[in-house]
């Protein structure tokens, strides 16, 4: 039996939808985004760079932004 051949609107359709998780509270895309912060070491005077990767949506923007 052959197989059916997808049509053009189906092709778009597929690459359209949301990509990644979804936020249960505000329903908006949850973004994963890398967070670098300064950090001072008292011991050897100096400082160093924290990196993280975190999860942001409209619910957590300015806690983890701001």
């Amino acid at each position: 039996m052959a197989k059916k051949q997808k049509s053009f609107t189906d092709k778009i359709a597929k690459g359209t939808g949301v990509r990644g998780q979804v936020c249960p509270v505000c329903e908006q895309v949850i973004r994963e985004i890398k967070v670098i912060r300064a950090a001072r070491n008292e011991e050897k005077d100096s400082w160093r760079f924290l990196e993280s990767v975190e999860k942001v949506c409209k619910c957590n923007e300015k806690e983890v932004l701001g």
